[in-house]
């Protein structure tokens, strides 16, 4: 009976650290995305918007769709590339009624930065906003407003200000 009872402690033991050790804290949602917020005189988006970023496959440089026919939003998500100090982005606007495409390319500077929250979790790359510059066919100004980009930001990290077509 007294030996039944050591292998019963034993195992009890046993699966208490076991469980103890398994129980790791991984963020859910651990995908890094930069927010853009409208502002302005223009803060909702009434036309149609689609963003897109250049890729290379096989040394062949595509398009890849992030956000297709974006309407009535007043901010979007766009993901940040883990490799490059650079992203490129292309917000095309086609403007409500009249059909007319504006193409403006957004080049975002930023750091990357490696986030270790286990070596159970999925990795994970903050990045530091440097800075911005853009073209200027439909967009009026682009405000950095935190620079900090994080899987857990509720704050936009740009302001987007585009031209009143007067409507």
């Amino acid at each position: 009976m007294l030996k039944f009872a050591k292998i019963s402690i034993v195992s009890a033991v046993a699966t208490i650290l076991t469980a103890a050790c398994s129980s790791v804290d991984c963020p859910l949602n651990n995908r890094v995305y930069a927010k853009f917020r409208f502002a302005g005189t223009v803060a909702q988006l009434e036309d149609t918007l689609t963003v897109s970023t250049p890729r290379t496959i096989d040394n062949v440089e595509e398009d890849t769709v992030l956000v297709n026919r974006l309407t009535n939003a007043d901010s979007l998500s766009l993901p940040m590339s883990y490799a490059r100090n650079e992203d490129m982005y292309f917000f095309s606007i086609t403007q409500r009624g009249t059909g007319l495409q504006t193409v403006d390319t957004v080049w975002v500077d930023k750091e990357n930065n490696p986030h270790f929250e286990s070596v159970d979790c999925n990795p994970a790359f903050f990045h530091t906003i440097n800075g911005v510059k853009f073209t200027q066919h439909a967009i009026d100004d682009i405000k950095v407003n935190n620079n900090k980009v994080t899987y857990n930001d509720a704050k936009a990290h740009f302001l987007i200000y585009l031209k009143d077509r007067g409507n």
